[in-house]
């Protein structure tokens, strides 16, 4: 199945294939073996080759949004079947429960958008991290309430710390 990927104004084409459990991602020819587990609403760990990776899939219109360790990927599938698999992830990552916001890289965080409290829809921008030379808005991975916000503006953070939790 192919995949058009735009990030910024990069544009480049992705290929994606059921393989051993998982899946095989391939672009230009550098190829990656995938595999997703430990879900937890929208986020789900995606374990390849080179790591263990937070990956997040949401319906944004005519397109997806694919977040990878915090960075947002804008993509178009071209198979109908890719499509219904991705609608049936989104579709389910609405569940219930505590979701936790941790940063995906180290960095400064610049701005908070929402403080605890506040209603946030999945995909929607909680706060701001910059990391290397780029700022990165880092989003709900569900629906729900912001019940804790530890992010605090001007404070550096390590990879893994507890951000912000949604329920």
């Amino acid at each position: 199945m192919k995949l058009t990927v735009r990030h910024g104004d990069d544009v480049f084409t992705v290929e994606v294939a059921e393989s051993d459990g998982g899946y095989t991602v391939s672009n230009g020819g550098r190829t990656w073996h995938v595999r997703l587990d430990d879900r937890r609403g929208a986020i789900r760990t995606a374990v390849t080759d080179n790591g263990r990776h937070r990956v997040g899939v949401a319906r944004r219109g005519e397109s997806w949004e694919l977040v990878l360790d915090g960075i947002s990927y804008e993509f178009t599938a071209r198979d109908t079947r890719f499509e219904k698999l991705l609608a049936l992830g989104a579709a389910r990552s609405g569940a219930a429960g505590r979701a936790e916001i941790r940063a995906p890289i180290p960095g400064l965080i610049t701005t908070v958008l929402r403080n605890p409290g506040d209603p946030v829809a999945e995909g929607e921008p909680v706060l701001v991290l910059a990391a290397m030379k780029l700022e990165n808005e880092i989003r709900s991975p569900r629906a729900g309430k912001l019940v804790e916000v530890r992010a605090k503006a001007g404070a550096a953070v390590e990879k893994g710390e507890l951000l912000a939790v949604v329920e």
